[in-house]
């Protein structure tokens, strides 16, 4: 696939988005990228192995001004993760969004986000997300300015504090997403990154969207046990790299949350 026009935005942003036979929902997800107030300087669309007509939808956003997309593939069909790392390696900017292919920003994601992060010299700042339980997103309206939290570690490991399509982080090869396979490897990286002595924050505003439940509903966020051990599995990991008394607390509490994650998908899917 060939690169579009000329990105007539500035912001210094890559942003990456997996693709796994999206073909569906990636039309709903790039439109929201080329709909920002602040475009970023390019669209890399990593391929993992998709069989439908995925390439064909993104072609479509060639014609219509903007950022240059690439289409990178992958050789198989290796997951999320090293579909992630693909899209670090090949950027070019100085920061990376992410964006799920069946997930969508609101207009102003961005602009609101890079303010923030240049203003407060952040290195990591996210949220989490809207889930609108149609097709469709209303973007709700946002402050002129985003009000910030910062995050440390210990707060980080009680509760996930982003979602990986809300997520801006400045762009650096040594931080990779582990490719292990298990589900939570976006909260490992935040972890890592963390405890590493990043600058990072959270905000309340809803820059983003998802189009199914945040558990217990279709596609991988259904299947909670591996959830459950992918975030053991981070925080073990964490507890090895100096930290064990902040493993040792918040494991428990992870596990608590796990029960009442399965509580709640059962009583959703009660009969009446």
């Amino acid at each position: 696939m060939t690169k579009c026009a000329t990105a007539k935005g500035t912001a210094p942003v890559s942003v990456v988005v997996p693709i796994y036979n999206a073909e569906a929902t990636l039309a709903r997800a790039l439109a929201s990228v080329y709909s920002q107030t602040l475009l970023p300087s390019e669209v890399l669309c990593i391929d993992d192995g998709s069989r439908d007509r995925s390439e064909h939808v993104a072609a479509a956003f060639e014609h219509v001004g903007g950022p240059p997309l690439r289409w990178l593939r992958m050789a198989s069909n290796r997951g999320p993760a090293a579909a992630r790392n693909h899209g670090i390696d090949a950027a070019s900017q100085a920061y990376i969004a992410f964006l799920d292919a069946d997930d969508a920003w609101h207009p102003q994601k961005l602009q609101l986000q890079l303010h923030a992060m240049q203003a407060q010299q952040l290195d990591l700042l996210g949220s989490h997300l809207c889930v609108s339980r149609t097709a469709t997103w209303s973007p709700p309206p946002l402050p002129a300015e985003l009000p910030i939290r910062t995050v440390g570690l210990w707060r980080a490991m009680l509760s996930n504090p982003y979602h990986t399509s809300a997520v801006v982080m400045r762009r650096d090869p040594a931080f990779r997403f582990p490719e292990t396979g298990a589900l939570g490897e976006d909260f490992a990286l935040w972890l890592h990154c963390i405890a590493a002595g990043w600058r990072s924050a959270h905000h309340p505003a809803t820059l983003s969207a998802m189009f199914k439940e945040s558990f217990g509903d279709a596609g991988l966020s259904r299947h909670l046990m591996r959830m459950q051990r992918g975030e053991l599995a981070a925080l073990i990991d964490i507890g090895k790299h100096g930290h064990p008394l902040a493993a040792a607390l918040t494991i428990p509490w992870s596990c608590g949350k796990f029960v009442r994650r399965l509580l709640l998908t059962w009583l959703r899917k009660r009969p009446l």
